[in-house]
């Protein structure tokens, strides 16, 4: 009895060893957070993008392409048929702030007149660039409170009752200020929230995501406090 307890024991702790040998030397890989939608192609995963389409009218003869975020723009010009171009995003290898991009590529005819144009959307996130932090205390939370541009990410099928809606919508209301309500482009993307240098100031800030026709709603509430140091004289 002993003899066979020693060996089951034994027979235990190789299993739990190789386990935890082979999960050590386990290569690391995506996940798709999204059940029902691939959002892999909306989100940036280095710092060099190559971007890629189709030369959409044959009486084209330039196009200008134009990225809008919410800290940074970039306008080039293309002359002659072109179907690519390598985007750097951010100049290191990781960025200092995540962004939403639009991109809009503009085609003109030899008259300067618009013949056409391609839209896309890209979002920046740390996350995808291997930046996940590690919230190791609940002080060091850096939720609620918000100090630069906010990325957010939206997603219908979190929730079984809103997993079929056909639209959403963020509405973000100040307290004791104004509120604005932003349709989202989709039911599953990330949305760009500029929040400095902008009219929204200093305060206290009701986030509620909503799909439309469908029962379910997540809130979250954030407080944006002037950046430097803070005198209060009583």
């Amino acid at each position: 009895m002993k003899t066979t307890r020693v060996t089951a024991i034994l027979t235990m702790a190789a299993v739990i060893m190789g386990a935890r040998s082979s999960f050590a030397l386990s290569d690391p890989i995506l996940v798709n957070t999204s059940p029902s939608q691939n959002r892999r192609w909306t989100a940036v995963f280095t710092n060099e993008v190559p971007l890629q389409w189709g030369w959409c009218c044959t009486n084209a003869t330039s196009a200008q392409l134009e990225i809008v975020g919410m800290n940074s723009t970039f306008t080039t010009n293309f002359t002659v048929v072109t179907s690519n171009y390598l985007w750097q995003a951010f100049s290191t290898s990781t960025p200092s702030n995540e962004d939403v991009y639009d991109l809009t590529l503009t085609f003109y005819n030899s008259g300067s007149a618009v013949v056409g144009a391609l839209t896309s959307r890209l979002a920046v996130v740390q996350g995808a660039l291997g930046q996940t932090g590690v919230i190791s205390t609940s002080e060091a939370t850096p939720w609620p409170k918000i100090n630069k541009n906010a990325v957010i990410s939206y997603e219908a099928g979190w929730k079984k009752t809103t997993a079929a809606a056909s639209e959403s919508q963020l509405v973000i209301a100040k307290e004791d200020g104004m509120t604005r309500t932003n349709a989202l482009v989709d039911t599953a993307g990330y949305f760009g929230w500029k929040i400095k240098r902008s009219d929204w100031g200093y305060g206290t800030f009701n986030l509620a995501l909503t799909f439309p026709g469908t029962e379910g709603e997540w809130n979250g509430t954030l407080v944006r406090t002037p950046e430097g140091m803070i005198i209060q004289v009583r």
